[in-house]
């Protein structure tokens, strides 16, 4: 009796991912699924959608050393806004393939449909996708294989390309027609999923790397979905909590270079401030003044405390900035005043700098 053949599938958890699997299925492939995580996707419901239809699933991490670089030179360019997609969908078909041979699977497959988005899953891209991921002819596209060239588990005889769909371009009708015919009534709405994709996170993580450059990791990334952004000359990061929640999570990824800065009575904002390269004492001042705006008594003296680096916490009575002048150091903003001792004097600040205690000299 011939051996049953066993696909690993990159699995996202949407409706065409799930339509590949249940094709696959039917045809008498063993399916086994793969999704992946970064900071700017979530495997969430992949397991989910997983889970719901009994396959089995593996959470692969991208490396933070061989992602990161697409995020400054990709080699197949960026897609609408930071988004590496082809060179991103590689690094992931390269790494479920490494996989497929060290498990002794046959084949990968994915749930991509040709053309359902234009710059990402036109036939050129998913060429590119296959050639730069080292396995090429490996990959099956069930849902939309009649369109596209033979595969080796179709040339090999292991799938009749008789069984497999041509479903092209945007529309869900197709897919929805399916799942319907195969009882799939439980899958998650269309979204884009990756953070990349949305103008402003994008935006902002295009400032970090314009500011940090290749210094820009994962953490970044993960700060960058948290709370409010400002860039204070000459290099340092402030993030001001917008809730109680996203006041916790900052707390949590404080590292040991981290200030912390927060309210007195700690009702108001958490900020977490890094800097990078030579400390200033107007650096402090200006981060404290911009958090005291975001405190309830915003127009009035406000009492903060400030937690160094691996060091004791103090007081500083400081009066806020105007929203005017937060607005100038904003993280996208093109326009901060670079001379913070000038820019102090000529916005009236009432705390002088010999007022902040010695261990900041």
């Amino acid at each position: 009796m011939e051996t049953k053949k066993k696909a690993i599938l990159l699995f996202s958890g949407g409706l065409d991912s799930i339509l590949a699997a249940e094709l696959l299925k039917r045809i008498g492939v063993e399916v086994y699924c793969v999704t992946f995580v970064t900071p700017f996707f979530s495997p969430e419901t992949a397991l989910i959608m997983a889970s719901t239809y009994g396959y089995p699933i593996e959470i692969m991490p991208l490396p933070e050393k061989r992602y990161m670089p697409l995020l400054f030179d990709p080699p197949h360019g960026f897609g609408r806004h930071r988004n590496p997609c082809i060179d991103c969908h590689a690094l992931m078909v390269e790494m479920a393939g490494k996989l497929m041979e060290e498990r002794a699977f046959d084949f990968l497959a994915t749930g991509e449909v040709l053309d359902e988005r234009p710059k990402s899953q036109n036939l050129e891209a998913l060429m590119k996708v296959d050639k730069a991921s080292g396995y090429a002819g490996m990959v099956l596209r069930p849902l939309s294989a009649k369109l596209l060239p033979p595969t080796v588990p179709e040339i090999s005889g292991w799938i009749k390309r008789s069984q497999l769909l041509a479903i092209r371009g945007r529309s869900r009708k197709e897919q929805l027609r399916l799942a319907e015919a195969w009882g799939i009534s439980l899958y998650p709405t269309p979204a884009g999923g990756c953070l990349l994709t949305d103008q402003n996170y994008s935006r902002k993580l295009s400032r970090l790397i314009e500011h940090l450059g290749e210094d820009v990791s994962f953490r970044h990334a993960e700060l960058l979905k948290i709370g409010r952004h400002f860039w204070l000359p000459p290099k340092t990061h402030l993030i001001v909590g917008r809730n109680e929640g996203e006041n916790c999570k900052l707390e949590g990824l404080r590292s040991e270079e981290d200030w912390l800065i927060y309210p007195q009575n700690n009702k108001g904002p958490l900020a977490l401030l890094r800097h990078y390269g030579h400390f200033f004492k107007t650096t402090i001042l200006v981060a404290a003044k911009i958090v005291a705006r975001y405190c309830k008594r915003s127009d009035a003296e406000v009492i903060l405390m400030l937690r160094p680096p691996l060091d004791e916490a103090f007081e500083l009575a400081i009066i806020p900035l105007s929203q005017e002048a937060v607005s100038l150091f904003r993280l996208e903003s093109a326009g901060r005043p670079q001379d913070l001792a000038s820019f102090l004097r000529d916005e009236g600040s009432a705390v002088s700098l010999d007022k902040l205690r010695s261990s900041l000299r």
